[in-house]
Protein backbone atom coordinates (compact mmCIF):
# COMPACT_ATOMS: atom_id res chain seq x y z
CA UNK A 1 0.00 0.00 0.00
CA UNK A 2 1.45 3.17 -0.97
CA UNK A 3 1.76 6.34 1.33
CA UNK A 4 -1.03 8.29 -0.67
CA UNK A 5 -3.25 5.30 -0.70
CA UNK A 6 -2.77 4.95 2.81
CA UNK A 7 -3.89 8.37 4.07
CA UNK A 8 -6.66 8.16 1.93
CA UNK A 9 -7.77 5.20 3.46
CA UNK A 10 -7.52 6.54 7.18
CA UNK A 11 -9.11 9.73 5.84
CA UNK A 12 -12.48 8.06 4.99
CA UNK A 13 -12.11 5.52 7.85
CA UNK A 14 -11.65 8.64 10.11
CA UNK A 15 -14.66 10.01 8.60
CA UNK A 16 -16.71 6.91 9.20
CA UNK A 17 -16.06 6.74 12.94
CA UNK A 18 -17.02 10.47 13.69
CA UNK A 19 -20.20 9.91 11.31
CA UNK A 20 -20.63 6.61 14.10
CA UNK A 21 -19.85 8.92 16.92
CA UNK A 22 -22.47 11.44 15.88
CA UNK A 23 -24.85 8.65 15.16
CA UNK A 24 -24.39 7.44 18.70
CA UNK A 25 -24.52 10.80 20.25
CA UNK A 26 -27.60 11.45 18.25
CA UNK A 27 -29.59 8.47 19.68
CA UNK A 28 -27.92 8.64 23.41
CA UNK A 29 -28.54 12.39 23.91
CA UNK A 30 -29.73 13.91 27.54
CA UNK A 31 -33.50 13.62 25.69
CA UNK A 32 -32.58 9.96 27.21
CA UNK A 33 -33.72 8.92 30.31
CA UNK A 34 -31.97 6.27 32.46
CA UNK A 35 -34.92 4.28 33.61
CA UNK A 36 -36.46 4.74 36.99
CA UNK A 37 -39.61 4.54 38.89
CA UNK A 38 -40.93 7.49 36.86
CA UNK A 39 -44.28 6.35 35.66
CA UNK A 40 -45.91 7.52 32.36
CA UNK A 41 -49.16 8.34 34.24
CA UNK A 42 -48.68 9.67 37.82
CA UNK A 43 -50.49 8.45 40.58
CA UNK A 44 -52.53 5.67 38.38
CA UNK A 45 -51.21 2.50 40.34
CA UNK A 46 -52.52 3.97 43.53
CA UNK A 47 -55.76 4.67 41.75
CA UNK A 48 -56.23 1.30 39.88
CA UNK A 49 -59.26 0.37 42.45
CA UNK A 50 -61.02 3.32 41.89
CA UNK A 51 -60.98 2.98 37.55
CA UNK A 52 -64.81 1.87 37.20
CA UNK A 53 -64.68 2.87 33.12
CA UNK A 54 -62.20 3.09 30.15
CA UNK A 55 -62.50 2.65 26.31
CA UNK A 56 -60.40 2.20 23.75
CA UNK A 57 -61.28 3.86 20.55
CA UNK A 58 -59.36 2.93 16.78
CA UNK A 59 -59.87 4.80 13.35
CA UNK A 60 -63.45 2.85 12.98
CA UNK A 61 -64.90 1.74 16.52
CA UNK A 62 -64.98 2.58 20.35
CA UNK A 63 -65.16 -0.17 22.90
CA UNK A 64 -66.18 0.56 26.32
CA UNK A 65 -65.33 -1.34 29.41
CA UNK A 66 -67.18 -0.52 32.67
CA UNK A 67 -67.16 -1.91 35.99
CA UNK A 68 -70.29 -3.62 37.65
CA UNK A 69 -70.22 -4.43 40.82
CA UNK A 70 -67.26 -6.73 41.18
CA UNK A 71 -67.16 -7.72 37.38
CA UNK A 72 -66.60 -5.90 34.07
CA UNK A 73 -69.17 -6.11 31.72
CA UNK A 74 -69.21 -3.97 27.92
CA UNK A 75 -71.99 -1.84 28.19
CA UNK A 76 -72.50 -1.44 24.30
CA UNK A 77 -72.70 -5.04 24.10
CA UNK A 78 -76.03 -4.80 26.40
CA UNK A 79 -73.30 -5.97 29.21
CA UNK A 80 -71.56 -9.22 28.01
CA UNK A 81 -69.30 -10.16 30.62
CA UNK A 82 -65.65 -9.10 29.91
CA UNK A 83 -62.80 -10.99 30.86
CA UNK A 84 -61.88 -9.87 34.49
CA UNK A 85 -58.44 -11.57 34.33
CA UNK A 86 -57.92 -9.38 31.12
CA UNK A 87 -58.95 -6.12 32.51
CA UNK A 88 -56.93 -6.40 35.42
CA UNK A 89 -53.29 -7.29 33.51
CA UNK A 90 -54.28 -4.45 31.19
CA UNK A 91 -55.08 -1.64 33.85
CA UNK A 92 -52.15 -2.97 35.92
CA UNK A 93 -49.70 -2.94 32.86
CA UNK A 94 -51.02 0.55 32.13
CA UNK A 95 -50.14 1.66 35.48
CA UNK A 96 -46.64 0.22 35.65
CA UNK A 97 -45.44 2.13 31.98
CA UNK A 98 -42.48 3.63 32.71
CA UNK A 99 -40.86 7.10 30.69
CA UNK A 100 -37.96 5.94 28.77
CA UNK A 101 -36.97 8.65 25.83
CA UNK A 102 -38.38 11.89 25.13
CA UNK A 103 -39.44 11.63 21.16
CA UNK A 104 -40.74 14.29 18.65
CA UNK A 105 -43.23 16.84 19.55
CA UNK A 106 -43.70 17.70 15.93
CA UNK A 107 -47.21 16.90 14.72
CA UNK A 108 -45.71 16.17 11.45
CA UNK A 109 -43.95 13.21 12.79
CA UNK A 110 -46.63 11.68 14.87
CA UNK A 111 -47.99 9.37 12.45
CA UNK A 112 -44.94 7.72 12.07
CA UNK A 113 -44.51 6.54 15.98
CA UNK A 114 -49.10 5.70 15.77
CA UNK A 115 -49.72 8.63 17.94
CA UNK A 116 -51.37 11.10 15.68
CA UNK A 117 -54.92 12.24 16.49
CA UNK A 118 -57.87 10.08 15.05
CA UNK A 119 -59.50 12.26 12.98
CA UNK A 120 -59.47 9.64 9.29
CA UNK A 121 -59.83 6.14 8.59
CA UNK A 122 -56.17 6.01 7.86
CA UNK A 123 -54.95 7.07 11.68
CA UNK A 124 -53.71 4.00 12.96
CA UNK A 125 -53.23 5.52 16.95
CA UNK A 126 -55.64 4.01 19.47
CA UNK A 127 -57.57 6.65 22.07
CA UNK A 128 -57.26 5.35 25.60
CA UNK A 129 -59.96 7.32 27.95
CA UNK A 130 -59.69 5.88 31.34
CA UNK A 131 -62.32 7.45 34.28
CA UNK A 132 -62.67 6.90 37.87
CA UNK A 133 -65.98 5.95 40.45
CA UNK A 134 -66.84 9.71 39.84
CA UNK A 135 -66.03 10.24 36.32
CA UNK A 136 -62.72 11.98 37.09
CA UNK A 137 -60.49 11.37 33.64
CA UNK A 138 -57.76 9.75 34.87
CA UNK A 139 -55.84 9.17 31.61
CA UNK A 140 -56.72 10.37 28.37
CA UNK A 141 -53.90 9.51 25.78
CA UNK A 142 -52.84 8.19 22.49
CA UNK A 143 -51.13 4.55 22.42
CA UNK A 144 -48.75 3.94 19.47
CA UNK A 145 -46.64 1.06 17.88
CA UNK A 146 -44.16 -0.97 19.30
CA UNK A 147 -40.43 -0.16 19.63
CA UNK A 148 -38.23 -3.56 20.17
CA UNK A 149 -35.25 -1.87 18.96
CA UNK A 150 -34.04 -0.92 22.78
CA UNK A 151 -35.81 -3.27 24.62
CA UNK A 152 -36.39 -6.47 23.04
CA UNK A 153 -39.12 -8.94 22.44
CA UNK A 154 -40.10 -9.50 26.30
CA UNK A 155 -39.87 -6.04 27.41
CA UNK A 156 -41.01 -4.11 24.43
CA UNK A 157 -41.15 -0.37 24.76
CA UNK A 158 -44.27 1.59 23.51
CA UNK A 159 -44.76 5.28 21.89
CA UNK A 160 -47.52 7.32 23.95
CA UNK A 161 -49.01 10.62 23.39
CA UNK A 162 -51.15 12.26 26.01
CA UNK A 163 -54.11 14.23 24.33
CA UNK A 164 -53.22 18.03 24.37
CA UNK A 165 -50.01 17.72 24.03
CA UNK A 166 -47.75 17.37 21.34
CA UNK A 167 -44.66 15.59 23.25
CA UNK A 168 -44.48 11.91 22.51
CA UNK A 169 -42.99 9.55 24.33
CA UNK A 170 -41.21 6.10 24.53
CA UNK A 171 -42.61 3.98 27.38
CA UNK A 172 -40.83 1.03 28.73
CA UNK A 173 -43.38 -2.21 29.95
CA UNK A 174 -45.07 -4.95 28.23
CA UNK A 175 -48.33 -3.18 27.15
CA UNK A 176 -50.59 -5.13 24.90
CA UNK A 177 -53.12 -2.59 23.61
CA UNK A 178 -56.51 -4.79 22.76
CA UNK A 179 -58.63 -3.42 19.95
CA UNK A 180 -61.66 -5.93 19.37
CA UNK A 181 -64.04 -7.35 21.27
CA UNK A 182 -63.06 -11.09 21.00
CA UNK A 183 -60.05 -9.80 22.95
CA UNK A 184 -61.75 -8.20 25.52
CA UNK A 185 -63.87 -11.36 26.60
CA UNK A 186 -63.65 -15.40 27.21
CA UNK A 187 -64.08 -15.83 23.23
CA UNK A 188 -64.98 -19.03 23.10
CA UNK A 189 -68.83 -19.83 23.68
CA UNK A 190 -69.33 -23.12 22.69
CA UNK A 191 -67.70 -26.78 21.83
CA UNK A 192 -68.85 -29.83 20.28
CA UNK A 193 -66.42 -31.90 19.13
CA UNK A 194 -65.60 -32.18 15.63
CA UNK A 195 -64.98 -35.80 16.29
CA UNK A 196 -68.81 -36.12 17.89
CA UNK A 197 -70.89 -35.27 14.65
CA UNK A 198 -72.36 -37.79 12.84
CA UNK A 199 -74.28 -35.30 10.01
CA UNK A 200 -74.87 -32.02 9.26
CA UNK A 201 -77.55 -30.60 7.44
CA UNK A 202 -76.94 -27.33 4.83
CA UNK A 203 -80.20 -25.56 4.08
CA UNK A 204 -80.43 -22.60 1.52
CA UNK A 205 -82.65 -20.01 1.38
CA UNK A 206 -83.86 -21.37 -2.45
CA UNK A 207 -84.80 -24.89 -0.41
CA UNK A 208 -81.27 -26.50 -1.78
CA UNK A 209 -79.79 -29.07 0.93
CA UNK A 210 -76.35 -30.42 1.32
CA UNK A 211 -76.25 -33.11 3.81
CA UNK A 212 -73.04 -35.08 4.40
CA UNK A 213 -72.65 -38.13 6.87
CA UNK A 214 -70.09 -39.74 8.89
CA UNK A 215 -68.19 -43.19 7.00
CA UNK A 216 -64.70 -42.74 8.66
CA UNK A 217 -63.20 -45.05 5.96
CA UNK A 218 -59.37 -44.79 5.41
CA UNK A 219 -58.35 -41.05 4.37
CA UNK A 220 -62.32 -40.00 4.77
CA UNK A 221 -64.49 -39.05 7.04
CA UNK A 222 -67.80 -37.85 5.82
CA UNK A 223 -69.49 -38.37 2.14
CA UNK A 224 -72.26 -36.11 0.61
CA UNK A 225 -75.50 -37.58 0.24
CA UNK A 226 -77.83 -37.20 -3.11
CA UNK A 227 -74.83 -36.20 -5.40
CA UNK A 228 -75.33 -35.31 -9.19
CA UNK A 229 -74.75 -38.63 -11.52
CA UNK A 230 -71.56 -38.06 -13.17
CA UNK A 231 -70.58 -35.47 -10.41
CA UNK A 232 -67.71 -36.33 -7.58
CA UNK A 233 -65.99 -34.04 -4.62
CA UNK A 234 -63.59 -31.49 -5.98
CA UNK A 235 -61.43 -31.83 -2.55
CA UNK A 236 -62.43 -34.23 0.61
CA UNK A 237 -61.48 -32.02 3.01
CA UNK A 238 -64.45 -29.30 1.85
CA UNK A 239 -67.04 -31.83 3.34
CA UNK A 240 -65.01 -33.47 6.24
CA UNK A 241 -64.34 -29.77 7.83
CA UNK A 242 -68.17 -29.37 7.72
CA UNK A 243 -67.92 -31.34 10.98
CA UNK A 244 -65.84 -28.31 12.76
CA UNK A 245 -68.05 -25.94 12.80
CA UNK A 246 -68.80 -25.77 16.39
CA UNK A 247 -65.74 -27.23 17.64
CA UNK A 248 -64.33 -24.35 19.67
CA UNK A 249 -66.04 -22.01 18.24
CA UNK A 250 -64.80 -18.16 19.34
CA UNK A 251 -66.76 -14.69 18.70
CA UNK A 252 -65.66 -11.97 17.10
CA UNK A 253 -68.50 -10.01 18.02
CA UNK A 254 -72.25 -10.53 20.55
CA UNK A 255 -75.56 -8.92 20.04
CA UNK A 256 -78.58 -9.81 22.14
CA UNK A 257 -81.40 -11.13 19.70
CA UNK A 258 -83.89 -8.66 17.95
CA UNK A 259 -80.60 -6.15 17.36
CA UNK A 260 -79.36 -7.99 14.49
CA UNK A 261 -82.06 -8.63 11.53
CA UNK A 262 -81.57 -12.31 9.97
CA UNK A 263 -82.95 -11.58 6.20
CA UNK A 264 -85.32 -13.93 5.61
CA UNK A 265 -83.69 -14.34 1.70
CA UNK A 266 -80.05 -14.55 3.02
CA UNK A 267 -80.64 -16.77 6.60
CA UNK A 268 -78.55 -20.01 6.02
CA UNK A 269 -80.20 -23.26 8.35
CA UNK A 270 -77.54 -25.79 9.20
CA UNK A 271 -78.51 -29.12 11.66
CA UNK A 272 -75.55 -30.41 13.35
CA UNK A 273 -76.47 -34.06 15.10
CA UNK A 274 -73.76 -36.18 17.27
CA UNK A 275 -74.00 -39.64 17.24
CA UNK A 276 -74.97 -40.03 20.66
CA UNK A 277 -78.09 -37.41 20.05
CA UNK A 278 -77.11 -33.92 20.58
CA UNK A 279 -78.64 -31.65 18.28
CA UNK A 280 -77.54 -28.06 17.00
CA UNK A 281 -79.11 -25.93 15.00
CA UNK A 282 -77.92 -22.94 13.84
CA UNK A 283 -79.12 -19.89 11.47
CA UNK A 284 -76.52 -18.24 9.28
CA UNK A 285 -76.25 -15.21 7.79
CA UNK A 286 -73.66 -12.83 5.57
CA UNK A 287 -73.53 -8.91 5.85
CA UNK A 288 -73.06 -7.28 2.28
CA UNK A 289 -69.67 -7.79 0.92
CA UNK A 290 -69.67 -10.59 3.46
CA UNK A 291 -68.03 -8.18 5.86
CA UNK A 292 -69.57 -9.59 8.71
CA UNK A 293 -70.52 -13.04 9.55
CA UNK A 294 -73.61 -13.55 12.06
CA UNK A 295 -75.00 -16.66 13.38
CA UNK A 296 -77.41 -17.98 16.58
CA UNK A 297 -77.51 -21.32 17.57
CA UNK A 298 -80.30 -23.64 19.61
CA UNK A 299 -79.69 -26.99 21.05
CA UNK A 300 -82.19 -30.14 21.59
CA UNK A 301 -81.74 -33.87 22.19
CA UNK A 302 -82.49 -36.30 19.45
CA UNK A 303 -85.74 -38.73 20.48
CA UNK A 304 -83.03 -41.71 19.41
CA UNK A 305 -80.50 -40.53 22.20
CA UNK A 306 -79.28 -43.32 24.35
CA UNK A 307 -78.15 -41.50 26.97
CA UNK A 308 -80.62 -39.18 27.13
CA UNK A 309 -80.33 -37.74 30.68
CA UNK A 310 -76.48 -36.76 29.82
CA UNK A 311 -77.21 -34.88 26.74
CA UNK A 312 -80.61 -33.45 27.90
CA UNK A 313 -77.70 -31.76 30.62
CA UNK A 314 -75.39 -30.96 27.72
CA UNK A 315 -77.96 -29.46 25.88
CA UNK A 316 -79.34 -26.99 28.72
CA UNK A 317 -75.84 -25.86 29.32
CA UNK A 318 -75.41 -24.71 25.81
CA UNK A 319 -78.87 -23.20 25.69
CA UNK A 320 -78.10 -21.38 28.88
CA UNK A 321 -75.59 -19.11 27.14
CA UNK A 322 -75.79 -19.31 23.22
CA UNK A 323 -79.77 -18.26 23.17
CA UNK A 324 -78.99 -14.91 25.15
CA UNK A 325 -76.61 -14.24 22.51
CA UNK A 326 -76.55 -13.79 19.02
CA UNK A 327 -72.92 -14.09 17.63
CA UNK A 328 -70.29 -12.60 14.76
CA UNK A 329 -68.31 -15.28 14.14
CA UNK A 330 -65.20 -15.95 12.14
CA UNK A 331 -65.54 -16.26 8.30
CA UNK A 332 -64.50 -20.27 7.95
CA UNK A 333 -66.46 -21.16 10.96
CA UNK A 334 -69.09 -19.42 8.79
CA UNK A 335 -67.90 -21.48 5.45
CA UNK A 336 -67.65 -24.91 7.28
CA UNK A 337 -71.49 -24.81 8.52
CA UNK A 338 -72.82 -22.80 5.38
CA UNK A 339 -71.12 -24.97 2.17
CA UNK A 340 -73.81 -25.63 -0.86
CA UNK A 341 -73.53 -28.98 -3.12
CA UNK A 342 -71.84 -26.95 -6.19
CA UNK A 343 -69.68 -25.50 -3.65
CA UNK A 344 -67.89 -29.16 -2.75
CA UNK A 345 -68.36 -30.60 -6.25
CA UNK A 346 -65.64 -30.22 -9.22
CA UNK A 347 -66.75 -28.17 -12.34
CA UNK A 348 -68.57 -30.13 -14.96
CA UNK A 349 -66.15 -30.82 -18.27
CA UNK A 350 -66.96 -28.80 -21.08
CA UNK A 351 -68.03 -31.14 -24.01
CA UNK A 352 -65.29 -30.63 -26.94
CA UNK A 353 -66.96 -29.05 -30.00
Amino acid sequence: MTPKTFIGFAAVTAAIIVAAGFSIAERYTTDVFVLTDQPMFEDLTAKVNDITEFSVQDNEKTVVIRRKGDDWVLPERSDFPASNETVRKFLVKLAELRVRERKTADPKLHARLQVEDLKGKKDLSKRLVVKDKDGKLLVDTLIGRQNFDIAGTVDAGRYVRKMGDPQSWLTAGTFDMPDAINKWVKPEFMNVNAKRIETVTVRQPDGTELTVERIDTKGTKFRARDMPAGRKLEYQIDVDNMSDGVDRIELEDVRKPGKIKFPDGKTIKTTLRTYDGLIVEVELFATEGDEEFWARFKARVAESAKDRQKIEAEAAKINATVTQWDYQIPAFKYRYMTRKMEDVLDQPKKADK
